[in-house]
């Protein structure tokens, strides 16, 4: 099944929460809620406060985050535009902290889940897994005037594809060119997150900030890119189980939606 949602499209459902440390936040759901079923896609864009902070914590599933405007830090690692970060289930990562200016990511995840489990007190839920944090800074177009220009296709390996499925992709392409995405098959699902220019599937054009995810078996995505060129990172998970279960009592990210 191929999952789709333009950033023009969900932006008007964007909504300010409040996390149990006092921080405001704003997010914006693509997919999924915190109530969908766990085997289905989830992905949102979290707007982190200047200055605010998200403690210490981990996930039940594997997940990959893209920081797409502002700056801060991520544990010991300064972010910013455009940086990837991926954790395997049951891995903590973190602090979050903030900067002046505020952090913008998005959380992509192949499997939903309702909220965190923050450190310590989360540490009664980890289970055993191997535990992994990958962190690249990605050199994005600071728009699509280069793209416009471009003749052909340039594709960047981030991840290198591994046995267990994990793979990661920045692909430019240029204006109204068609292109077939790698094999979902070779791991357990994708990501197309548009940094520039559009994604055109089944006649939509996906602009800057959309997200496209497809689930296995799909076959691979065949899209062409946009009359201004396409630049989209294509995030590959790994296989993963379905019909897991999460604890009935993981803390939520917001105790208040305040809007």
């Amino acid at each position: 099944m191929i999952f789709a949602r333009s950033f023009a499209d969900v932006n008007p459902d964007r909504f300010v929460g409040k996390l149990f440390n006092g921080y405001n936040y704003a997010r914006t759901n693509y997919l999924g809620t915190d109530t969908s079923y766990r085997d289905t896609p989830q992905a949102l864009l979290v707007e982190q406060s200047p200055n605010s902070v998200v403690p210490p914590h981990f996930h039940g599933i594997d997940q990959f985050q893209v920081v797409v405007n502002g700056s801060g830090m991520l544990g010991k690692h300064r972010v910013a535009p455009v940086c990837i970060h991926y954790a395997n289930a049951y891995t903590g990562y973190g602090p979050i902290n903030a900067g002046d200016d505020g952090i913008y990511y998005f959380t992509l995840r192949a499997q939903s889940e309702p909220g965190a489990f923050f450190l310590p007190e989360g540490q009664k839920f980890q289970k055993p897994n191997k535990r992994r944090n990958l962190t690249a800074d990605i050199d994005v177009l600071p728009d699509d005037s280069t793209l416009a220009e471009l003749d052909g296709i340039e594709q960047e390996v981030i991840f290198s594809p591994e046995d267990e499925g994990l793979a990661a992709w920045n692909l430019r392409i240029g204006p109204d060119t068609d292109f077939k995405g790698p094999d979902p098959a070779t791991g357990g699902g994708q990501y197309y997150v548009v940094m520039n220019g559009s994604l055109i599937h089944d006649g939509i054009d996906y602009e800057k900030w959309s997200c496209v995810f497809i689930e296995p078996p799909e076959d691979c995505l065949e899209f062409s890119s946009g009359p201004r060129g396409l630049e989209t990172l294509i995030l590959q998970y790994p296989f993963w189980e379905k019909g897991t279960i999460l604890a009935s009592d993981a803390p939520l990210y917001a105790e208040d939606r305040v809007d």
